[in-house]
């Protein structure tokens, strides 16, 4: 299954803005009236020469503490590797293009996610100039997650900082171990609940355990009282995963039983009975079709 990084971390830095901010940019968060944040979900990076439009994976225009009416924006991008060579540049353009547009001021980030490590760093500014005389430096924020050590955040009142370990520098033969301490540490930080599924979820998608690792980690969370939260959380997940699991099978039959008695169905009511997570209407209607003489009969 492919994963699609930019939006899982879209959707985790989008829930967690001002912990964001506040772990990578701290000079600037502390200028952030975070009442006032406004996400801004179709910006586009237009190359005309090129001819292709770039949706920008994250803008956010937000108000500041002492500036009354004024806003200014932060725009993040997420990379999942670093094989474009001309990053920088590329950031630039973006900078430029959004600064034409509001007129702001624009504080740029960029997060890498890859796993490797780099031989040449990607540089953290871009420049035009020639020789003796530099006519313009961008510089922006770069965050490498891999290079930065996970025990620097392990005392942070930060829950962003516990979900994001997961793609930080460790010992990969404490990975069970450490899976565990991360998931302790987001069950017990004071985020409401969809705020820390998010950064279950995270954990779960990055740190992922093959079955002697998911053995020796279900022994660790069910052995040790400091694990007792992770424990019920499993518990809990694993009842989810049961009844999800029932459910799709009661989908599944329903699909069947209709083609057998109508033949084949449209996508449209396959997709349409794919989104029925009542058990009790599932049940209801594969009783209806039982005495059915046509689709139409069916109460879809």
């Amino acid at each position: 299954m492919t994963i699609d990084h930019d939006q899982i971390f879209k959707r985790l830095i989008e829930a967690f803005f001002r912990e964001f901010m506040e772990l990578f940019c701290p000079a600037e968060a502390r200028l952030i009236d975070f009442s006032r944040v406004e996400f801004l979900g179709e910006e586009y990076f237009t190359d005309v020469e090129r001819g292709f439009r770039r949706l920008l994976d994250l803008v956010v225009k937000v108000g500041l503490k002492a500036g009354g009416e004024k806003f200014v924006l932060v725009h993040a991008e997420f990379e999942a590797s670093r094989k474009e060579r001309d990053f920088p540049r590329r950031m630039f353009k973006y900078f430029c293009q959004l600064f034409l547009r509001y007129d702001t001021e624009i504080v740029p980030i960029a997060v890498f996610t890859d796993d490797a490590t780099w031989k040449t760093p990607v540089l953290d500014h871009f420049e035009l100039s020639l020789p003796g005389k530099t006519f313009v430096r961008f510089d922006y924020h770069l965050i490498k997650l891999k290079n930065l050590d996970y025990r620097q955040f392990l005392e942070s009142k930060n829950a962003l900082a516990f979900g994001l370990m997961a793609k930080m520098g460790y010992n990969r033969q404490e990975r069970v171990r450490l899976k565990a301490d991360f998931l302790r540490l987001i069950l017990a930080s004071p985020v409401d609940p969809a705020r820390a599924s998010l950064l279950v979820e995270f954990v779960e998608t990055y740190l992922p355990l093959v079955e002697h690792e998911q053995t020796e980690f279900q022994l660790i969370v069910a052995n040790e009282q400091e694990y007792a939260k992770v424990e019920q959380m499993i518990t809990v997940y694993e009842k989810k995963g049961i009844e999800k699991g029932i459910e799709k099978g009661t989908q599944n039959n329903l699909i069947l039983l209709l083609e057998k008695k109508f033949g084949k169905i449209s996508t449209t009511l396959r997709r349409n009975i794919r989104q029925i997570d009542s058990p009790e209407k599932l049940e209801s209607l594969l009783l209806a079709v039982l005495d059915a003489d046509s689709l139409e009969d069916l109460p879809f």
